[in-house]
């Protein structure tokens, strides 16, 4: 039987990363006596800083789109450069320079680049890194600074000058975009419904998971269909749990994980939350599935599982590769970023099985990572591609 205490070292973007059950705190290991995961990071370091410091003047592997670099940092200068904000982001031909005035243990670079974050030698409130990426100029990387998972305090946006514009998005919604309570296993879940406006006749609708990210999507979607870029498309968005043991998002999400779970929360969505939804708005019938990261790999196990509900799935940066043979009876749209290397090779998993299996595909890519900004773009065309453009 594993042991759910321990921490251990793998490799990736050639740099040693510390591996963990997410449902244990670094407070239970503590009290056990064990490693905690903060203590095995900051063993990691010096093998790290010494790998950045020969990337420093290396270009990038063939086979690798971003690596860590590192050279001893002059602490005035990256206060000019900070000036009186706490947070900046630049680049210098191809590196990404980030660097975060804070007190705090080992900060972590979130967003579309996942980097812990280095003391700068010299100053007690500084912490930076620097990444060399393939094809910066056209990337476009959300970076977050998260001193605690999930609490963020500092956020900016960096887009290249060769990035392609992002989607038009409405400042103010015309449809509606509600939230209503529905209850699973004995609990409330949260569900946001968003309708286009203008809707006449049936419209296709999609079952997105995660749902806290449809406010983030609405705005996006509502302009292309305004634009006449998408058909009109009803959201339902369906938010993860709220509380549990361990990690309730993979117990109802991945479903090797959790296959009781998992099952229970798919016939929530099939068997009361569509048919709630159907009395809300003219749906046609044509149900979707979609989601991103770990969200991505239960909208395309879902449709796997349940042909006969949904005719088509949209899943980015899917956490998990296909674990189960596959069938074509689904339109999958898949994708994943450059950048974030496990997810973009389950996403290439997904598309070349699908394929296999007969399944009509589109499988996409971005110069970015693990990032929602990248995943509000292709929910437009994905939809799009599923309900009116057939190949």
């Amino acid at each position: 039987m594993a042991d759910r205490l321990d921490v251990w070292t793998y490799e990736i973007d050639g740099e040693l990363e510390a591996a963990y059950d997410h449902s244990v705190t670094d407070d239970e290991r503590a009290a056990a006596g064990r490693e905690t995961v903060a203590q095995h990071l900051r063993s990691l370091v010096t093998a790290n800083k010494i790998r950045a410091a020969e990337n420093w003047s290396e270009k990038l592997p063939p086979d690798a789109e971003i690596r860590r670099v590192w050279t001893p940092r002059d602490p005035a200068a990256l206060r000019a450069r900070l000036d009186d904000d706490d947070l900046a982001v630049w680049s210098e031909d191809d590196v990404l320079h980030i660097v975060w005035r804070g007190t705090h243990e080992y900060p972590r670079v979130s967003g579309g680049v996942q980097f812990l974050m280095w003391p700068v030698d010299g100053a007690d409130d500084l912490w930076e890194a620097s990444l060399r990426i393939r094809r910066l100029d056209e990337s476009v990387i959300s970076v977050y600074v998260c001193p605690d998972a999930p609490t963020m305090v500092a956020e900016r946006e960096w887009r290249g000058k060769l990035a392609p514009p992002a989607l038009p998005e409405v400042s103010e919604l015309q449809g509606t975009l509600e939230e209503h309570r529905l209850t699973f296993l004995g609990e409330p879940r949260t569900i946001a419904l968003y309708v286009p406006p203008g809707t006449h006749g049936l419209i296709p609708a999609v079952c997105l998971a995660d749902g806290q990210m449809l406010a983030a999507f609405a705005p996006v979607v509502e302009a292309a269909i305004v634009a006449g870029d998408c058909p009109p498309v009803a959201v339902v968005g369906i938010f993860c749990a709220e509380s549990g043991d361990g990690d309730p998002r993979s117990h109802e999400y991945l479903p090797a994980h959790d296959p009781e779970r998992y099952a229970a929360h798919l016939a929530f969505v099939t068997d009361e939350v569509i048919p709630w939804a159907d009395e809300r708005f003219p749906a046609s019938g044509v149900w979707l599935t979609a989601g991103a990261s770990s969200g991505a790999v239960w909208a395309l196990n879902a449709a796997q599982r349940r042909p006969d509900v949904f005719s088509g799935a949209l899943g980015l940066s899917p956490g998990i590769p296909p674990e189960t043979e596959l069938h074509a009876l689904t339109r999958s749209y898949v994708g994943g970023g450059t950048l974030e290397s496990g997810f973009r090779w389950a996403a290439d998993d997904w598309a070349t099985k699908l394929t296999a299996a007969g399944a009509k595909v589109r499988h996409v890519e971005w110069a970015g990572g693990h990032d929602i900004y990248w995943w509000a773009q292709h929910f437009p065309p994905a939809l799009t591609w599923l309900t009116v453009r057939p190949e």
